[in-house]
């Protein structure tokens, strides 16, 4: 597996990768499929601090991952949402940590202090993953989210980016 920041010739893959999840899971919330013309203009307005990564197996996109800016308000600038989806038919073979280590690993460098993680209880492999990883438990908001006819809770996962060295 090979990982590499994200090109806007990936749209294609990523908005496949991300509509498996807005479809038929609670990975997301969004209940609208996102287009490659989305993606590709969520990739193109990305800024510097806020990259897009993607994981490859012999040169197909087998999952992406994100960094994105958590609040509007500038106190938070410092602070962004980590996001990674991963192709169904690659889950549970360590792409979606290999990913997300991967972001971990620019946070640094790109001047961030905090990476949240905004989970699904129902994604205990999720959770799982990112408690492996450092994040520590911020909290859970109950019944936030409705999705396929049910109220479902989101739990906050933290992590403090160490200083770069």
């Amino acid at each position: 597996m090979q990982i590499r920041p994200a090109r806007t010739d990936d749209a294609a893959a990523i908005a496949e990768i991300y509509n498996q999840a807005v479809t038929g899971t609670t990975a997301s919330f969004d209940t609208v499929p996102k287009t490659a013309a989305d993606r590709r203009a969520w990739l193109e307005g990305r800024a510097k601090r806020h990259p897009v990564i993607v994981a490859e197996e012999d040169g197909e996109v087998i999952g992406w991952g994100a960094l994105s800016r958590y609040s509007e308000r500038p106190a938070y600038d410092a602070t962004v949402e980590v996001s990674v989806y991963v192709d169904s038919r690659w889950h549970r073979k360590g792409t979606g940590r290999a990913l997300t280590s991967a972001l971990l690993d620019i946070a640094p460098h790109v001047g961030l202090h905090v990476v949240l993680a905004r989970i699904c209880t129902e994604n205990t492999g999720s959770i799982a993953m990112v408690r492996s990883l450092g994040f520590t438990d911020a909290g859970t908001m109950h019944e936030v989210g409705l999705k396929f006819g049910r109220w479902l809770d989101v739990a906050t996962w933290e992590y403090r980016v160490p200083r770069e060295v």
